[in-house]
Parts: structure tokens; sequence; C-alpha cells
């Protein structure tokens, strides 16, 4: 079962540079490529905007096809108080957890300043899962990992810059490497055309892939398209995985490209019967 591990929907007008997806198109552009289920990340809303409508929208993707879409919500990272809405989040139908950017501030001094404690706390006790960005601060991800074992983690993109570009990304994941041995820290390896040096099939990014799939072993690193800021189609994102790195085992796909995810989210499948294509999808590029 391919279960892509983000995609920002559903469009808001506030979606800025990075817009959205609607449910419809989403599910059409999942059926084309054999995905079976997508985890919603909906977008972080300006200023003075409300976090709660903006899940909401995304959890009544979820309500409408729960077999499908599931959502790691936004929060409000500002206000200690919020800690005790932890407690029930995943009591939302179709809420798996929470995703946190730290890219800007107030995030990013909240986590450099170490005033999260609050946070990675009720995350903890709550058993809610965790998917962040903080790139270049691996060092603080790594404290909260040590100081909060039962807290499940998982770090975006290979924790690169949305907005900087890698001549190399050996080097630029180093910092990524030194996470694994904390068992409690998964990666998304997601919207990774976007970091090629190269045309299709991006040679430049496999090497990277290769090392943080042998850090972290193949159950903890989760493929993901971002749709909306890619610049391949979806079958060629997941063509890229299960045609262009034969370092990858049908096994080792099995857990890259779905089943990883799911279980590191605690979202069950409700159907055992549906397929798990992994080698089984047109060769890569068949749709450029």
């Amino acid at each position: 079962m391919i279960c892509d591990s983000q995609v920002h929907a559903p469009h808001t007008p506030h979606a800025g540079p990075v817009p959205g997806i609607e449910p419809d198109a989403l599910l059409a552009e999942m059926d084309r490529a054999d995905v079976a289920r997508c985890v919603v990340v909906p977008m972080m809303p300006p200023p003075g905007n409300d976090l709660a409508l903006t899940n909401q929208a995304a959890l009544r993707m979820a309500a409408r096809h729960p077999d499908r879409f599931a959502v790691m919500g936004i929060f409000d990272l500002t206000d200690p108080g919020n800690s005790a809405r932890l407690s029930s989040w995943r009591s939302q139908p179709g809420m798996l957890g929470v995703r946190v950017a730290f890219l800007r501030d107030p995030n990013l001094s909240l986590l450099t300043e170490g005033r999260l404690e609050w946070f990675w706390s009720a995350a903890e006790a709550a058993q809610v899962p965790i998917m962040l960005i903080a790139p270049d601060h691996g060092e603080e991800i790594a404290d909260v990992a040590a100081a909060h074992p039962r807290l499940r983690l998982v770090v975006d993109h290979l924790n690169l810059h949305p907005m900087v570009s890698y001549d190399d990304l050996l080097p630029a994941i180093q910092p990524l490497l030194a996470l694994a041995s904390h068992d409690n820290v998964a990666v998304k390896a997601s919207s990774l055309p976007c970091w090629a040096q190269d045309a299709w099939p991006y040679p430049s990014i496999h090497r990277a892939i290769e090392t943080v799939t042998q850090a972290f072993g193949p159950r903890r690193v989760f493929w993901g398209s971002d749709l909306t800021r890619s610049p391949v189609s979806y079958r060629d994102s997941i063509a890229l995985f299960t045609h262009e790195l034969p370092f990858l085992s049908d096994e080792e796909l099995v857990w890259i490209m779905g089943r990883g995810v799911m279980e590191w989210l605690r979202w069950a499948p409700q159907e055992e019967s549906l397929p798990v294509p992994t080698r089984t999808l047109p060769p890569a590029n068949s749709t450029r």
C-alpha cells in the first residue's frame, strides 16, 4: 500500500507560494498514481487567522474519505496554555498528530531558546507524533529526542531548507544522520526533486537517499511527494524510488513507500487486501 507522507491540502486563500490542492483533485491524482493513502498537512495561515478552522478543513477531507486521508494538524506553539489540547488531539476523527515548522520566528526562537518543553512533554504524554522541519538545528532535535524517548518525531525533507540550494546533499545531511541513533526519530524522504541539481532521474540526490536509508533503516524513512511543490508528476515521484534506486530492495520499498509511515503514525489499514504496487508501476518518466 503506497501512502504519501505529505501533501499540502486543502487549498486555502492564504496558501502563499506553496498552494494546497482540493480533495477531489488530490483523489484523482492518487488514483492515477496508485496511491492508496495520503497524510494531509494543512498550510500555516498568516498571523491573526484561526488555526482551528484550517485544521477543520483538512479534517473534513478525512471525514469524507477516512480510508484515504488523515491529518497532521498545525498547532500554536506561542501559548503554553495549549498543552491541554494535546491530551485529546488524536480523539479528533482523522487526526494523527502535529506538524510544526521551525523556519522563522516565533517558532524558531522558541526552539533555539528551549521554551517548548511544555509542548514536547504534553505530546509525549498523549502519544501524539510530531512532524517537524528545523534546518541547521539538528542538535536541538537530538536534545528533544533524548529527553523524550517515547515521543515519536519525524524530520521532514531530510531537514533541508526549502529556500536553500545545495551543491551537494551529502554534507548537508550530516547533521540529520546524527539523529539516527535515536530510535524515536524517523525521516521523510519527501520533496527531494526540489533540491536536485540535474535532470531526471536526478542522480545528484540518489547518494543522499541511500545514505539516509542505511543510517535510519527502511522502517524509519518515509517517501513523500509534497505534490503541490514537486517539479515532477505524482507517478514520476513514485517511480524515482521504485525504478531508479536499485539499492532499495522490494521489501525495503514496502516500508519506505507506505507501511513505515502508517505504522509510525499508528494509522492502521482498514483494508488489508489493498495492493502493494512497489515495482509494478510503469517505467519512470512514463508520464513526462
